[in-house]
């Protein structure tokens, strides 16, 4: 398997825009607390547009266009789509745009307490984790000695911190970022692969990286550049291994189409 061009744009929202969800540990489930939003409005979205980015909000709001349900709940879960099951289809298929503000003064960790309490109030939905065990990919080092790959080095001093971003085109795609973190690295992995991916380099700080490869939709030839496996080897020094590993998953019990504003 190899990085899809396809997937590149949705990796770079997850991250850059807060789409599906912020950024977390990996296996890690929700907080607890309870919280409501002021005021709330959903209505459904035909636009047939692709994507859309929904901005963070003063106070714990949340404001998005054309998204789909699916997303919402994996940021309010504070999961991952794939961690998602018993879901019908048309929460992935469907689109809505949903605006609700928080009263002021309300702190912007609840706002996936209060995603919770939207879902629960407006789309009645009713889930559970549950643990279940699973096929993951584990990032570790591909040398006893710790040495790393030629695109993969400890990031300067100066060194703004960042996110990986990606990008793809003429058949090259390329994961890069000046100052980033592996287990950020293993999310945006974790993206394209559908399954968690659990840095276990033991690499600790931030790192300068850059990742080309061939994604898996490329139409040339000849590729230049490796599948996503054999570039992380020669590129980065790392190695993704296929292991299984306890993983939470958000079963969703029932949902229906939400209640008229």
């Amino acid at each position: 398997m190899g990085l899809r061009a396809a997937t590149y744009t949705g990796i770079a929202l997850v991250f850059v825009g807060a789409t599906v969800l912020p950024a977390q540990q990996p296996l890690q489930e929700p907080a607890s607390e309870t919280a409501s939003f002021e005021v709330a409005s959903i209505k459904p979205n035909k636009s047939g547009a692709s994507n859309a980015v929904p901005p963070s909000r003063a106070n714990g709001s949340f404001s998005a266009s054309n998204v789909a349900l699916k997303s919402i709940i994996a940021n309010a879960y504070e999961v991952r789509i794939f961690q998602i099951a018993g879901d019908p289809a048309w929460v992935t298929t469907e689109r809505f745009d949903i605006i609700a503000r928080g009263r002021e003064g309300t702190p912007d960790r609840l706002r996936p307490a209060m995603l919770r309490t939207l879902l629960a109030e407006r789309f009645k939905l009713v889930a559970r984790f549950e643990t279940r065990e699973q096929q993951v990919y584990a990032l570790v080092l591909l040398r006893g000695d710790g040495r790393l790959g030629p695109r993969l080095k400890p990031a300067a001093p100066d060194s703004e911190p960042g996110l990986p971003m990606t990008s793809a085109g003429n058949g090259i795609g390329r994961i890069a970022g000046k100052s980033v973190l592996m287990d950020d690295f293993a999310r945006v992995l974790a993206n394209d692969f559908r399954q968690m991916v659990i840095n276990r380099t033991g690499l600790n700080g931030r790192f300068e990286l850059d990742l080309q490869l061939t994604p898996d939709s490329s139409t040339a030839a000849a590729p230049e550049f490796p599948s996503i496996f054999t570039a992380v080897q020669e590129q980065l020094g790392l190695r993704l291994q296929s292991e299984r590993a306890p993983v939470p998953v958000l079963v969703i019990d029932s949902v229906q189409r939400p209640t008229p504003d």
